[in-house]
């Protein structure tokens, strides 16, 4: 009986997961933004949790960075610039401003970081979905999709840069 018992509840699951997956990719493909998390520049709107809107303060430290790169300046540099004038990082802005305040990640920004930002291409308005998911609803291993499966909206949300400062950078 522990063995049909088993078995019924690994069914059930399969087809939980399966709805659950189902009813997201539908909200992706309408053009919902899904994540947990707005992007740094970005917050989600009051009245719609699933549609970005700007922050202003975040805005302006993201254009500066974009100014920054076009202008010759490497992501290091970017990143020791923005920790020297004593900007937040993306953590611990979000931390002060929509957490509880506090974070227990450093205060400093990485290359990485910088790096992701400016190569992502959400900040000229196009969303992008689907990019990785797991194997299955046993396995919490995260792989990446290929790009046929990703879901794209072209100017989803108002843009923070153009397309064509995105381009250079």
């Amino acid at each position: 009986m522990l063995h049909f018992r088993s078995l019924m509840n690994d069914y059930h699951l399969r087809d939980l997961s399966s709805k659950i997956k189902s009813v997201l990719y539908s909200k992706m493909k309408s053009g919902q933004y899904i994540a947990s998390y707005a992007p740094y520049g970005y917050r989600k709107s009051d009245e719609d949790k699933h549609r970005l809107v700007i922050d202003e303060e975040a805005t302006a430290i993201v254009r500066r960075m974009f100014d920054m790169r076009c202008s010759g300046i490497t992501y290091g540099k970017i990143a020791a610039t923005l920790t020297n004038d004593g900007i937040l990082s993306p953590r611990w802005y979000w931390a002060v401003h929509y957490g509880n305040g506090s974070c227990k990640y450093a205060k400093l920004w990485m290359y990485t970081t910088v790096k992701n930002i400016l190569c992502s291409e959400i900040y000229c308005g196009n969303l992008i979905q689907n990019k990785i998911g797991h194997r299955s609803y046993k396995d919490g291993t995260m792989v990446c999709k290929p790009e046929t499966e990703w879901v794209r909206h072209e100017d989803a949300h108002e843009a923070i840069v153009s397309r064509e400062v995105w381009n250079a950078v």
